[in-house]
């Protein structure tokens, strides 16, 4: 990276728009001078500093650069580092991939509580049961009577924490801010859970050599995401419809707003309605596709009970196929549900359109996206 540090990344990241929240910069920071707003942006913290100001950065620090995964040419050199190789931009729309697969929770329990097939669930108890890893950096739910939209950064360390964070939010969390307990508790070995925007830490932590963490990530784990709205925005949606948040038991995306309700209801919502709430820091990512995950996963498909479930990486691989040897996930190829493999070209190719160059500081080009391939 050079000389560049935070004021850098707040002047060519923050300041244009181009910041995700993903708390990257705010998680790898070594002196705690970064903090975190209730708005999902990072600000130097120190005090008496302005806000693009760090003497930290003065004296030649630059990880919070080095761990952004929009600065600069962050996707051509993250394809490099995880890939070997730029992406092609006719054929990989959505990334490279190993295999694209639909995979289900042979567990029942793990089925019934995930969002759709349980496989995240499934690779996380694993984990923690076959001591790949001491925990696993995710969100969960607040329990402030909010209904299943306040969330938090989570550090799940049992199969039973692994349950309860359970499921789809559509309210932002922040999930690496939750690597902090991980460090406080000394782990070596984590898995990262988190939206498209999170899980491109997997490729900073490796291009980059922010060593602390690229040691400490045993797996990422990708969501495929193309927004997440503010809590007030939804609030006030499902009140024109009747529906009180604190009613709702669960909610998904399948085209429109589903809505589960306490007295057994269920709601359908035109997601249309929501799309002016949309949280600012979506607005611009290019990535639905958790491109630069380990494994990426979303439940796009015709059918609920199962996710759609792309490996990308060696140690990806390694990890599903640990699962299914053991009998605790059953796949079968992507392209039996042509219904998410439609919804994952058509919504990766709308996302990449959102990068804007015309956003970023003069003497800057676009950060590496290449040309967009027709989905049409």
């Amino acid at each position: 990276m050079g000389e560049v540090h935070w004021r850098e990344l707040y002047r060519e990241v923050v300041d244009t728009g181009l910041c995700t929240g993903c708390a990257a910069c705010v998680m790898a920071c070594p002196r705690d001078v970064l903090g975190y707003t209730d708005d999902y942006f990072p600000v130097q913290v120190g005090e008496g500093m302005a806000h693009d100001q760090c003497v930290i950065g003065d004296r030649g620090c630059d990880i919070c650069t080095r761990a952004c995964p929009r600065f600069r040419s962050w996707e051509s050199d993250l394809d490099e580092a995880l890939f070997g190789r730029p992406r092609d931009p006719d054929t990989e729309i959505f990334g490279p991939v190993r295999s694209i697969l639909l995979t289900r929770a042979t567990d029942k329990a793990v089925h019934e509580l995930g969002q759709d097939g349980g496989l995240v669930s499934t690779l996380l108890i694993w984990g923690l049961e076959t001591e790949r890893i001491e925990g696993a950096v995710t969100s969960r739910i607040v329990n402030d009577g909010r209904g299943p939209f306040d969330a938090e950064p989570f550090l799940a360390t049992t199969r039973d924490e692994v349950l309860a964070a359970a499921g789809s939010r559509y309210t932002y969390s922040a999930n690496p801010l939750a690597m902090k307990q991980a460090d406080e508790r000394r782990m070596k070995q984590v898995a990262l859970v988190g939206m498209s925007c999170q899980a491109s830490i997997n490729g900073t932590v490796e291009a980059y050599g922010v060593n602390k963490y690229k040691r400490k990530i045993a797996l990422t784990i990708g969501l495929l995401c193309s927004k997440t709205f503010t809590y007030e925005g939804q609030q006030q949606v499902l009140a024109e419809h009747g529906i009180d948040v604190a009613d709702v038991t669960k909610i998904n995306i399948k085209g429109v707003f589903q809505v589960w309700t306490r007295d057994g209801g269920y709601h359908e919502i035109p997601l249309k309605l929501f799309h002016p709430y949309t949280r600012e820091g979506c607005k611009l990512c290019p990535d639905f596709a958790a491109e630069h995950a380990d494994i990426s996963t979303g439940g796009i498909g015709a059918d609920d009970n199962w996710t759609l479930t792309l490996v990308r990486t060696e140690r990806g691989e390694e990890w599903l196929k640990g699962v299914i040897d053991e009998g605790l996930v059953e796949a079968k190829p992507g392209e039996d549900d042509p219904v998410a493999m439609n919804l994952l070209t058509k919504l990766s190719g709308w996302s990449r359109k959102r990068w804007p160059s015309d956003r970023l500081p003069d003497g800057h080009q676009a950060p590496g996206l290449l040309p967009i391939a027709s989905t049409s």
